[in-house]
């Protein structure tokens, strides 16, 4: 106990220390940001006490004496409160009349089809694609003031490549060079990978023909996977939307590539495929219903099959505070053995508390593909929130019911228990075994 006391005694200090924006500066010189976060926390395991500082960026100006600028950034981490502290760099900028330099030890993203992402459903970067990150690692950039729009990337393997052929000898790094040309912008380059080479050319942007503007991607390469049989890589993508009238949307589409999984670096929306697609929504309120039909249909030329997916049929009375929305969908209306899905919901909100009540059926025809979420926040003080969830489906079923008191600006005390646990999005839907925890937390920006 006397060691968790001066523990906790020694997070608290440095709480204090950041509890105000920009408590302490460093110099004229020096600029900093960064998160500190504190918690405690008490579970059916015990207690824990945890801290953390990040610092996402600290930069020194350096006042050079000719004319070349000069800039570097660090990395600043912490063994322990109060403990040591590593200054560690992060970054260095020059320029010249005649080139600029970025240079890091990090990785840049230049284009996906080469400096692969993994990304989120809902677009977000998640990390570095798994073969890139392992792969390589500091990164330099060049500008050239002569050539406006121009940069060149250069991307070192963490490990140099030596063996046959006798090119990887030499070069066994990353080589890109990006170039903007309204409307379009151009990623083009190489790298060796596997002991043979990977080259490309990847143009995209949109051009405005009035009525709609198309975004076009197209890509361009080959990938030497053996001495003697390189293969061709190739994509062609557009895709655009227009409403000719309103409340219409028509969103066609055209995809036709090949061998785009022969890239190692793509990032995770890189993906191959042939098919001619017409989105088509539509839209309409008669106060206070709201109605919305959106199909896709879509041929595929790898399979020579048409689909004719049911993606939206969708009805939202809002007659405040009390909203009900009604919806079902089918994967392809012209497959007898694909079944309309039902998913219904009811809201109710107010300034002091929130209801929903949801229904959903993979199934219509069967009853016994049903799930039922239930859930309800209050605010019983303007400081306190209870909150509760109920979910039930055909084998199992779940409940929690948390609170929140918020003691002081980024100071919060939150209390669980239950079986529903968050998922991606926040929401109390996933079913585990019985849990509860107390926690206190802090946590600030700076």
């Amino acid at each position: 106990m006397k060691k968790l006391l001066t523990v906790l005694v020694t997070l608290l200090m440095v709480v204090s220390i950041f509890a105000a924006e920009k408590p302490f500066t460093l110099g004229p010189n020096v600029s900093y940001t960064g998160s500190f976060s504190f918690s405690l926390i008490a579970t059916e395991d015990g207690v824990d006490v945890s801290g953390s500082l990040t610092v996402d960026s600290a930069s020194l100006a350096v006042s050079p004496t000719s004319d070349t600028q000069l800039g570097a950034t660090f990395g600043l981490s912490y063994t322990a409160p109060l403990g040591g502290v590593t200054l560690s760099l992060k970054s260095i900028t020059f320029s010249t009349p005649y080139f600029g330099t970025y240079y890091s030890v990090g990785k840049q993203f230049v284009n996906d089809y080469f400096t692969g992402r993994v990304y989120n459903a809902d677009g977000s970067v998640k990390d570095w694609n798994a073969d890139f990150k392992t792969d390589y690692e500091d990164s330099v950039k060049f500008t050239f003031p002569a050539v406006a729009g121009l940069e060149l990337y250069i991307t070192d393997n963490a490990t140099e490549i030596t063996g046959t052929p006798a090119y990887t000898n030499w070069f066994s790094d990353m080589l890109l060079a990006k170039y903007t040309l309204s409307p379009f912008t151009l990623v083009g380059g190489m790298y060796v990978q596997g002991g043979y080479y990977t080259l490309g050319l990847n143009a995209k942007g949109s051009v405005d023909l009035g009525i709609i503007k198309p975004s076009i991607d197209v890509f361009a390469g080959m990938k030497d996977a053996s001495s003697a049989s390189p293969v061709t890589v190739y994509g062609v993508s557009v895709s655009g939307s227009l409403s000719p009238i309103t409340g219409l949307t028509l969103s066609p589409a055209f995809k036709y590539t090949d061998n785009l999984k022969e890239l190692v670096y793509r990032s995770s929306n890189i993906k191959d495929g042939q098919y001619v697609q017409a989105g088509v929504t539509y839209t309409t309120t008669f106060a206070p219903v709201t109605l919305t039909a959106k199909t896709t249909p879509k041929y595929n030329f790898a399979t020579s099959a048409f689909t004719l997916p049911l993606n939206e049929l969708s009805a939202e009375v809002a007659v405040a505070p009390v909203t009900f929305f009604v919806t079902t969908t089918n994967t392809d209306l012209l497959d007898s053995s694909e079944s309309f899905t039902l998913y219904t919901e009811a809201d109710y909100t107010n300034p002091m508390i929130s209801v929903m009540a949801a229904a959903e059926w993979e199934d219509i025809t069967e009853f016994a593909t049903y799930t039922i979420q239930l859930s309800c926040s209050a605010n019983v003080l303007p400081a306190l929130t209870v909150a509760g969830d109920y979910r039930m489906e055909p084998t199992q079923s779940g409940y929690d019911a948390r609170f929140t008191y918020v003691l002081a600006e980024n100071v919060k005390l939150t209390g669980f228990y239950g079986t529903l646990a968050a998922d991606d999005y926040g929401n109390y839907t996933v079913i585990s075994p019985l849990t509860w925890n107390v926690a206190l937390t802090y946590s600030a920006k700076f």
